[in-house]
């Protein structure tokens, strides 16, 4: 099977949209087409901040609660990362917001 896979498998072009849409509905039970209504009702941007620009993977992370799974939104990588780093804690978040307040000049 896996000679058969490797000798077959330039045979089909790769197809971006699928290979996306299985990732995504494996990933976070979600289709190609639910991430794309998804950037149109962010107006193309991050959930956040509001930038267009993807970063280094072309492509907004699919942000999503890691207790119940449930999708959020879509996040640049920079808001991704720093949600991720922040514990998805609302309390070290604000603490956080507190600190830069504190600190402002």
């Amino acid at each position: 099977m896996r000679l058969s896979y490797h000798k077959n498998k330039y045979k089909h072009p790769y197809n971006y949209e699928k290979d996306k849409n299985t990732k995504l509905l494996r990933s976070f039970g979600i289709s190609l087409d639910d991430y794309n209504s998804m950037l149109v009702e962010q107006n193309g941007g991050c959930a956040i901040c509001g930038t267009t620009d993807t970063g280094k993977r072309n492509a907004f992370a699919v942000d999503h609660c890691h207790t119940t799974g449930e999708v959020r939104g879509l996040l640049c990588q920079n808001c991704n990362t720093a949600i991720g780093s922040l514990k998805d804690d609302e309390n070290i978040m604000m603490n956080a917001i507190n600190y830069i307040r504190k600190h402002k000049q």
